[in-house]
């Protein structure tokens, strides 16, 4: 009778094997090593409370951007509720203590213009309108003369101080003589999609902004003072404080193609900011 073992091919048994030691490697998960960039932060630190991540801290570091940012950048779900840029930045921070919601506006923007600047490059070409002859033309600025702003140099221009201990900027109103003490905010409403609100943009704005009038920091005389404001010196407490507090200087030159107009003009941020034509 023939052999089971020989009918199917296998080999007699054995209890001594030896373990076979022509195994082959395994393959190796390549790790690309993403470049990073240290960024200059308008406030430098010092509107941070103690305990901060951000708290004297002058810069932070960021990843430059990858597919997994241009992905953020496209999601629907992100634009409509406002929330892309907050999404961006917090992806290519790398210190994960850093909660991007608890950052003030003006380092956003710096981040916001540095992951633009390592991800596309310096050259930004994008529609812009001659204030001179209102030509409108495609124009390529230049981000590398975007700058921080210095909020100390306008101090005396406004007669305002800062209370480094308080993180609060006290400026003075001339037309009614009355003091405001001011918090830097750290979202832009304006740019927020939210729920139906009781208040107007500019209103909810001031409310997060002012902490206290004439040293009175109860929440009803602030609203209270807020809605009898006057449209003058609402304007007047704009201007102060986009000057007074950390920000981004989006100044860049400009020379129209149909007039000898030439200055430096607010760059235009839209959507050829993060995805450029070329």
């Amino acid at each position: 009778m023939r052999n089971n073992q020989d009918r199917l091919g296998l080999e007699p048994p054995t209890d001594n094997l030896q373990p076979n030691t022509d195994v082959p490697p395994t393959t190796q998960v390549m790790q690309f090593i993403v470049p990073t960039e240290i960024v200059e932060l308008p406030s430098k630190g010092l509107f941070y409370d103690e305990g901060h991540p951000l708290h004297e801290r002058e810069t932070v570091e960021i990843r430059h951007m990858t597919t997994k940012e241009e992905d953020i950048l496209i999601n629907q779900s992100y634009i409509k509720n406002g929330i892309v840029i907050d999404k961006l930045i917090q992806s290519v921070l790398v210190s994960p203590q850093v909660n991007v919601k608890d950052m003030f506006v003006g380092d956003k923007n710096a981040l916001t213009v540095a992951c633009r600047l390592y991800g596309y490059g310096p050259e930004y070409e994008t529609k812009y309108t001659c204030p001179s002859c209102a030509n409108l033309q495609t124009y390529v600025f230049d981000l590398n003369e975007v700058t921080n702003g210095d909020f100390t140099s306008h101090l005396d221009e406004f007669d305002a101080q800062i209370d480094y201990d308080r993180k609060t900027i006290m400026l003075p109103i001339p037309r009614t003589n009355t003091k405001l003490e001011l918090k830097l905010l750290k979202d832009d409403i304006s740019t927020k999609k939210t729920k139906k609100k009781k208040t107007g943009i500019i209103t909810s704005q001031y409310e997060k902004m002012i902490h206290a009038v004439n040293g009175n920091s109860d929440r009803q005389y602030v609203k209270s003072y807020i809605a009898s404001m006057s449209a003058l010196d609402s304007r007047y407490l704009r201007a102060a404080y986009s000057k007074l507090v950390p920000s981004v200087n989006f100044e860049c030159n400009f020379e129209c193609e149909e007039c000898d107009f030439a200055s430096e003009v607010e760059v235009p941020l839209n959507a050829d900011f993060f995805w450029p034509q070329s």
